[in-house]
């Protein structure tokens, strides 16, 4: 279960990149792309329950407040890729 919720993750990490890096611009579609991360997010904390999910999740809710284009953006996005990293590569 945590590969279905990394998956969209990954996507969007990568539009979210383009977007920054490549100047591309996918306009509503990274905003569609971050409400099913965010749904695939909270099925995997529900069904693979681990600590280090909690982490994705806070860094989920907080994207509202990173405006895109400043550093808390990026950060807030690999702190999230850290918690599903976590949840992935436990002992």
């Amino acid at each position: 279960m945590l590969w279905i919720g990394l998956a969209p993750y990954l996507m969007n990490l990568a539009v979210g990149a383009a977007a920054q890096f490549l100047r591309w611009h996918f306009g509503v579609w990274h905003h569609v792309l971050y409400a099913v991360v965010v749904v695939t997010a909270l099925a995997t904390a529900w069904l693979a329950f681990h600590p280090a999910l909690l982490v994705t999740l806070a860094a989920l809710a907080a994207f509202p407040k990173a405006r895109p284009g400043t550093l808390s953006h990026p950060a807030l996005a690999v702190l999230g890729l850290l918690g599903y990293l976590g949840a992935l590569f436990a002992f």
